[in-house]
């Protein structure tokens, strides 16, 4: 079918079709179809001949399928991170997504309510030029992914960044920091621009 499963610790997965299976652990996957998995840690993959396997760790075993190696990505760097999110990247300028409540604003939970108005710059005053959540403004890929990080979003921008300032935050969900924004347009949870709101 088209499942997607997580499969980690000493699980046994088997999938066909055009499921999906992120492997982690010492997780073991059997995949054929069109399916594709992703092995992480120590996960041990057999796949046949159509399965695409993105490897993500070189302690991982795979055999057979179409690997797709992203072990040596330096998803560190804003540019490698752009491009291998999507995202393009014009005149060192990248638009990213925030998802927000009905007031445009976040960061209340953290004692810094920072409000999104469509049209305005955007500045923090805890910027912190580093890898690490926290001293920045926070910014995905999609504005899906920006949900993961504002379950209760009804409202979601597209905004403009310097790449020169992005950096990237690894774990988790994909998402990025700067220290400021340009807000573009509202847009709904699919990327596409609606109506200005008065």
């Amino acid at each position: 079918g088209s499942a997607t499963v997580e499969a980690s610790g000493s699980a046994t997965v088997e999938a066909s079709g055009s499921a999906t299976v992120r492997a982690s652990g010492s997780a073991t996957v059997r995949a054929s179809g069109t399916s594709s998995v992703h092995a992480h840690h120590d996960a041990t993959v057999t796949a046949g001949s159509h399965v695409a396997v993105h490897l993500h760790s070189g302690q991982a075993t795979v055999t057979g399928g179409v690997v797709i190696d992203i072990t040596q990505l330096d998803l560190s760097t804003a540019a490698v991170w752009c491009d291998h999110h999507g995202i393009p990247v014009t005149d060192g300028k990248a638009v990213l997504y925030k998802a927000l409540g009905d007031d445009l604003t976040a960061g209340q939970d953290y004692g810094k309510p920072t409000v999104y108005a469509i049209g305005e710059t955007v500045t923090c005053d805890d910027w912190a030029d580093n890898a690490d959540c926290g001293g920045g403004l926070h910014f995905s890929p999609t504005p899906h992914m920006a949900s993961q990080y504002a379950s209760s979003a009804t409202r979601w921008l597209a905004v403009e960044v310097d790449v020169a300032t992005l950096r990237p935050i690894d774990g988790g969900t994909p998402k990025a920091k700067a220290p400021g924004c340009r807000v573009l347009r509202e847009v709904d949870a699919f990327g596409r621009e609606l109506a200005a709101k008065p």
